[in-house]
C-alpha cells in the first residue's frame, strides 16, 4: 500500500518532477534578432534565414525567448531585451543609424542589452565609428580594414566562455578583417590567415604573415557584453558544428547567460538550412 501511495503522489506531481515549468515571461532572457534584406545570390547574405535559424537554436537554452524582426521594429521592440543581434548589410545602410531607431537602440544599450554584429553590419561610416566602438569594442574602418573571400581552416580560438565546446571547422567564407579594435575589454576569439593578396590597405600589408581577428568578445567597465563575428556570407556554413556553437555561445554570453563547459545546445535539423531563403537563383546563361 505504501508503494502505491508513493506512485500516486509521484503521478500528481510528475510534471514538476520530470520537466521544468515554463519560464515566466517577465524573467525570460529576451533576445531580438534584426534581419536585413538579402542582397546577393541564393544562399549568400541570407540574413532572414540565418536569424530564423539562430532564433530556433537559442530557444534550446532554458529560459530564452526570441523575436526576429525586419525593418518594422519600433521603440518598443527592444524593451527588456537582454541581447540584440544584427545580421544585415553595412556601409552606412544599417537601419539602426536612422535617428529615431538609434534612440530606441541606445536606450536598450544603456539598459544593459548586449549587442551582436554578424558579417557586414560591423562596417560603419567613419563619422559613426564611435557607436560600434562603444557597443562592440571594434569596427570595420575604411582605409584601414579589408575584406575578402577565401577558404579558411578555422582552428585558432581564444580561451573564453564563448569558445566552450567550439571545434575546428573549414569554411568558404567572406571575411571582414584587420579591424579597428579597442585594446581594453576586447578578447580575440577567432583568428584566420588571409591570403596576402587580400591585404588591400597599407596597415594590413604591414601585418603580413600574421593572423587576423575575425571574431571577438567585448565587455566594458560596466559589465555590458558584446560579440562580433565577421563571417556569415554563405548560409550553408551554419551547418558547421563548430561555427554554430561559436555564434550561439556568443549571443547567449552577450545576453549575460552562463555558457556550459561543453557549450550551449545548438542542435540543427539540416532541413532548416533550406527554409526561409530569400535571394533569387542566379539567371541561367543563354
Amino acid at each position: 500500500m505504501r508503494s502505491l501511495a508513493l506512485l500516486a503522489l509521484a503521478g500528481l506531481f510528475s510534471p514538476w518532477l520530470f520537466s521544468f515549468p515554463p519560464e515566466p515571461a517577465s524573467k525570460a532572457a529576451r533576445i531580438v534578432l534584426v534581419a536585413g534584406k538579402g542582397d546577393n545570390k541564393l544562399g549568400e547574405h541570407e540574413y532572414f534565414a540565418g536569424c530564423s535559424l539562430f532564433a530556433e537554436m537559442l530557444k534550446q537554452t532554458y529560459g530564452v525567448e526570441t523575436l526576429v524582426v525586419r525593418n518594422n521594429w519600433d521603440d518598443k521592440t527592444f524593451t527588456n531585451a537582454r541581447a540584440i543581434v544584427f545580421f544585415l548589410t553595412g556601409s552606412g545602410q544599417q537601419p539602426h543609424l536612422d535617428p529615431k531607431k538609434l534612440k530606441s537602440l541606445q536606450a536598450a544599450v544603456e539598459a544593459g542589452a548586449g549587442i551582436v554584429h554578424l558579417h557586414n553590419c560591423i562596417d560603419y561610416p567613419l563619422d559613426r565609428k564611435s557607436l560600434p566602438l562603444e557597443w562592440a569594442g571594434g569596427v570595420w574602418e575604411k582605409g584601414l580594414s579589408c575584406r575578402g573571400h577565401w577558404v579558411s581552416k578555422v582552428d585558432d580560438f581564444g580561451k573564453h566562455p564563448v569558445t566552450r565546446g567550439v571545434t575546428p571547422y573549414e569554411v568558404d567564407e567572406g571575411w571582414l578583417f584587420h579591424l579597428n579594435l579597442l585594446g581594453k575589454g576586447v578578447t580575440p576569439l577567432v583568428r584566420v590567415n588571409p591570403p596576402e593578396k587580400m591585404r588591400s590597405t597599407p596597415s594590413a600589408k604591414k601585418n603580413s604573415g600574421k593572423p587576423e581577428t575575425v571574431g571577438w568578445a567585448f565587455e566594458n567597465s560596466q559589465g555590458r557584453r558584446a560579440f562580433t563575428y565577421t563571417g556569415g556570407h554563405i548560409h550553408s556554413n551554419w551547418g558547421k558544428d563548430g561555427l554554430r556553437q561559436l555564434v550561439v555561445n556568443g549571443i547567449l554570453w552577450s545576453a549575460g547567460l552562463e555558457i556550459p563547459e561543453g557549450g550551449a545546445p545548438c542542435k540543427l535539423d539540416p532541413a532548416l538550412l533550406k527554409k526561409n531563403l530569400e535571394n533569387l537563383p542566379a539567371p541561367k546563361k543563354k
